[in-house]
């Protein structure tokens, strides 16, 4: 799950994502739920871009695995009074509950079996306040086969090109990724990384959350921000 180089290519590989849409998502979600508390965690918060949108409206922290990406968080949110944490998402304890817990970008398919997801949802159950929340989202195989036609992904920017190359190894995908970015020289740097996802089918997610005594309120498609991807929403 701990990814070296991704940090230092993550900000420019996402750029074109709309972050201001996942933060509108999250907030109707939370909205439906009925939840009432303000007290927000994002699990797998990256560099920090959604919990800058969150910021004004939630009591926010966030907790990471990767130490590199919370340094960027942490000079996107100096003095926004949004506390960080290192962290994995499989065994975490902040000290603190939450009313609202979310893990969005699919990043629960970044744990590589059955038995990290019931330790996710542990921790979950754990650090939910009584009627808190948990938001998140995972994509499924079509989701795979569509973004890696003949098994590889290429995309060309102006600063930055993309090749990623995909096969299957039991569960698991696996994507070998290599990023060419070009840097203030002018010169270009070769970064690589190894990614591991796995595919959750919708009976082996209402399993675990069953079996940790939290209930599904409900399970949303949604195929207009980033793909088509399938977003739960359990309750404590």
């Amino acid at each position: 799950m701990y990814y070296k180089n991704f940090s230092k290519v993550y900000d420019k590989f996402m750029q074109h994502c709309d972050y201001d849409q996942w933060a509108d998502l999250v907030k109707e979600k939370i909205k439906e739920s009925g939840v009432e508390g303000k007290k927000l965690l994002d699990l797998g918060c990256g560099t920090g871009e959604t919990l800058l949108r969150l910021k004004d409206d939630f009591d926010c922290s966030g907790l990471d695995l990767s130490a590199d990406m919370l340094t960027i968080a942490n000079k996107k949110l100096k003095n926004k009074n949004v506390k960080l944490y290192l962290g994995d998402m499989r065994e975490f304890n902040t000290g603190e509950n939450y009313d609202i817990i979310v893990s969005l970008f699919d990043t629960v398919n970044h744990l590589t079996s059955l038995e990290d997801l019931d330790d996710l949802m542990k921790c979950i159950y754990s650090s939910l306040n009584p009627g808190g929340i948990y938001i998140f989202d995972v994509i499924n195989r079509e989701f795979i086969d569509n973004m890696f036609p003949g098994g590889v992904y290429y995309d060309d920017r102006k600063d930055m090109t993309i090749i990623w190359e995909h096969f299957r190894e039991n569960e698991l995908d696996i994507v070998e990724a290599v990023y060419f970015v070009k840097n203030r020289a002018g010169h270009y740097e070769k970064l690589k990384e190894l990614y591991e996802k796995r595919i959750f089918e919708e009976f082996e997610i209402r399993k675990i959350v069953e079996k940790n005594n939290l209930n599904l309120l409900s399970i949303g498609k949604n195929d207009r921000i980033a793909g088509e991807r399938f977003f739960y929403m359990v309750k404590k």
